[in-house]
């Protein structure tokens, strides 16, 4: 399991590759920023273990290889009082370990505590692979660091499909 402490030494690493999105990369820096958005939002988390699972992003008309754009991210944890937790999403974008962009929902024993299109701060120069500048999705609640809202009292977008099959 990683925990808050192994997220952090790992983000040194490049977050994209020759095929674009790097799975790892993407589910650790996804982890560190659900982490910090559901500690800043009152949810003290005791851990949070994500993974990732890169899109088929299908092939070129000559036959190569498109890059990763999109990366389904699955996490799992505890709070420090023991409430169950899940995070998932789809990553669409990626700035150093700073921002990650996409669909994300986290529930905190069973009970949605935050939708975004945002985790972290993304004031930066750019956003890597198909980070489309979304903000998100709702005015009440607060994103972390960079004080951007993203709560919006347990609705999700009911057309995104992936992560955990749960409704809202």
């Amino acid at each position: 399991m990683l925990t808050g402490t192994a997220a952090v030494g790992l983000t040194g690493c490049r977050q994209e590759g020759p095929g674009g999105l790097d799975s790892v990369i993407v589910a650790v820096n996804a982890g560190k920023r659900a982490t910090a958005r559901l500690e800043h939002d009152g949810y003290p988390v005791q851990w949070l273990t994500c993974t990732g699972k890169a899109e088929d992003p299908g092939v070129t008309e000559k036959g190569a290889q498109r890059p990763v754009t999109a990366v389904g991210v699955d996490c799992d944890g505890r709070t420090s009082g023991g409430q169950k937790i899940i995070v998932y999403g789809r990553v669409t974008g990626l700035y150093d370990d700073s921002c990650v962009q996409g669909k994300f929902t986290a529930k905190v024993d069973g009970k949605t505590v935050f939708t975004a299109s945002v985790l972290g701060d993304c004031s930066g120069s750019g956003v890597t692979n198909g980070g489309n500048g979304d903000k998100p999705t709702s005015n009440n609640g607060s994103n972390g660091s960079n004080g951007n809202s993203g709560n919006n009292g347990g609705k999700g977008d009911k057309h995104w499909q992936g992560g955990h099959p749960q409704s809202n």
